[in-house]
């Protein structure tokens, strides 16, 4: 019995180690990273409003309430003084086309003057469907600009997938867009490393 145990034991630990390893193999890089960039350099950032690029908006979203604050908190923990700005400076509204082309003049016209870090959230598509149960999927795009050299020094993508089976997924459809929103802008952040000065906190 006792030996069983010890087998028992030996297989949940190996099952443990094989799960860790597997989060670590998950590490990525962004889709842009401006070469000689770092993050260390970073420690504030104004994040603009966000963009709704989707081509089909059937459902309804509080783009602040769900892809700025869970933003905006996600890199409060990892040590960035983080501000909503609503000012866009003198670019006015902001579309998706003008994040992709991004040229200096157009990012140093960006947001507040006195703000060198500026990040926009681009909601690029959501979308629900009940079945027996239901499903939901996000995808964000996040952009960071530097100011002082006008520049897009980070983009990164992130993908949220959600989903419920039966009567209960069902019931569920109607949160189904703000569980993916929740993985998506989660998944955008998986790039961004700790801030230099948390540590020193």
């Amino acid at each position: 019995m006792a030996s069983q145990r010890r087998y028992v034991y030996m297989f949940l630990l190996l099952s443990t180690v094989f799960v860790a390893s597997g989060c670590a193999a998950t590490l990525r890089q962004p889709i842009l990273l401006e070469p000689g960039f770092q993050f260390s350099s970073v420690e504030h950032i104004g994040v603009l409003p966000p963009v709704d690029a989707r081509v089909e908006k059937k459902n309804r979203v509080d783009l602040p309430r769900q892809i700025n604050r869970p933003a905006m908190s996600i890199l409060s923990k990892r040590g960035y003084q983080v501000t909503a700005v609503q000012d866009t400076g003198e670019v006015g509204e902001i579309t998706e086309e003008d994040l992709k082309e991004a040229k200096p003049e157009w990012v140093n016209r960006l947001g507040p003057p006195t703000t060198r870090w500026v990040m926009v959230l681009c909601l690029a598509d959501l979308r629900t469907k009940l079945t027996f149960g239901s499903t939901g999927n996000a995808e964000v795009t996040g952009y960071l600009f530097d100011k002082a050299v006008g520049k897009l020094v980070w983009k990164d993508k992130g993908v949220g997938q959600v989903g419920q089976g039966g009567l209960l997924g069902m019931a569920m459809k109607s949160t189904m867009d703000d569980s993916a929103l929740g993985v998506a802008v989660s998944n955008v952040f998986a790039t961004v490393p700790k801030s230099a000065s948390k540590g020193r906190r």
